[in-house]
Order: C-alpha cells, then sequence, then structure tokens
C-alpha cells in the first residue's frame, strides 16, 4: 500500500509538471503570433491592389516613397476630441503603387497644416478599411468626401490605390505644423488561440487526477475487509 501510494505521488506530480510545462508553452506561442502580427510589414507587402487578407487590417506597416502632386482630399465631419474638422487623405507613391494615406485630422480646410511634404518620406502607421457607407453620395459638391471612398478617391486621383488606407502615425521627416493623429477605426482581433495545446494541457491535469482514481481502486477497494469478532 505504501509503494502504490509513492508511486501516485510521483506519476501524479509529473503529470501535473507536464501539464504546467504545456501551459507554459501555450502562453508563449500566443505571445508569440501576438508579436509576430504586431511587427511593422512593408505596407505593399501587408495589402494589394486586388485585395487584402482579413488579417492586414489594423496591421503595422511602414511606407518609403514621396507625396504625388494628385489631389488632396478632406473627408468631411470628422471629430477629434469633441472638435469638429475634416480628415486629410493625400497619395503616396511607392514603387510605382498609389497609397492612400490619412495623414490626420485638420480644424479648417485653410489650415496651414494642409501642406504637402515634398520629398521622399517614410511613414509608420497602420492599415484599415475603406468606408462603404454613404457610396451613393461619396463626395459633396464642394469637392469633400462625406466617406473614405475608394471608388471616389481612385476617380479623383485617376489610378488604382492599394486595397487599404494607410493611417499616418509618424512621418520621417517631420514636418511643423502636420494634421493631428487619429486613432484607427477598426481594430484588429486577437490572434486565434490555439486551443490543441490548451487541450494538451487539460489532458495532462486529467492524467494527474485518473492516478488516484486508479490508486482508489488498486488499495482502497482491494484492501481486506477486517471481519467483526
Amino acid at each position: 500500500m505504501v509503494g502504490l501510494t509513492l508511486l501516485a505521488v510521483l506519476l501524479s506530480a509529473l503529470c501535473v509538471v507536464a501539464g504546467l510545462w504545456q501551459g507554459s508553452r501555450t502562453l508563449d506561442i500566443v505571445e508569440a503570433e501576438r508579436a509576430a502580427v504586431a511587427a511593422p510589414l512593408p505596407v505593399v507587402e501587408a495589402a494589394s491592389v486586388e485585395g487584402f487578407p482579413a488579417t492586414s487590417v489594423g496591421r503595422p506597416v511602414t511606407a518609403e516613397g514621396e507625396y504625388s502632386d494628385a489631389e488632396q482630399l478632406l473627408v468631411a465631419q470628422r471629430q477629434l476630441d469633441g472638435r469638429a474638422g475634416e480628415w486629410v487623405i493625400t497619395p503616396l507613391v511607392v514603387n510605382g503603387t498609389t497609397v492612400a494615406v490619412l495623414r490626420g485630422w485638420v480644424d479648417a480646410p485653410t489650415s496651414p497644416a494642409l501642406a504637402v511634404p515634398a520629398g521622399p518620406v517614410r511613414l509608420a502607421g497602420a492599415l484599415q478599411p475603406f468606408e462603404e457607407f454613404y457610396a451613393e453620395q461619396a463626395r459633396r459638391p464642394d469637392g469633400r468626401l462625406v466617406a473614405v471612398s475608394r471608388e471616389e478617391i481612385e476617380r479623383a486621383w485617376g489610378t488604382p490605390v492599394l486595397s487599404l488606407v494607410l493611417v499616418l502615425a509618424r512621418q520621417d521627416p517631420a514636418v511643423a505644423p502636420a494634421p493631428a493623429p487619429v486613432p484607427l477605426t477598426v481594430q484588429t482581433a486577437d490572434v486565434p488561440f490555439p486551443l490543441q495545446n490548451a487541450a494538451y494541457t487539460l489532458q495532462w491535469f486529467v492524467f494527474a487526477g485518473f492516478v488516484w482514481v486508479m490508486w482508489w481502486l488498486w488499495v482502497v477497494r482491494r484492501s481486506p475487509v477486517e471481519e467483526p469478532a
């Protein structure tokens, strides 16, 4: 009985250790996948003119190119911290591909921050989809956009654009004054949880419990019962 008990203690302890190791490995996998998703990619790798994978929405990206001399567009009636204003959409040419860059927010269409920087720039930001609402009236008579419509932007610029909007976070070289940064309107979902590894973790703890079930069957149920005198 003592020997079986010691064996049960050893086996159940090994199962618990294995379960804890598997649980730690599961968390490591999640953190590694989150780190991979958070690593910036060149914008043309994360999206294309034809389409984009769902994992690209909210993806941190970088871009190197020059702002083109095509028409800069304003998106009307956009607020920032409760203040009325406009978003600024500027075309950036990256290796021959035009990217719609949401440079930020201005409080008026005459703001000096609307000046487009000249020369090569390096941008860091994240991707978000174009807006599909108000598609039938995406541009007002005064030329401002009602929505960040890909169709209207391509019509205004006369060229296809990348399938996602680059929301600017940083620019090098920096300019002043500059539009105020705007937050992403769409956030990425969390990485998929590795259910298989989590199941392995649970399995080891079940094995630890099973050891004591077997101990009870071997030791307690099979122990001889003393007859009353």
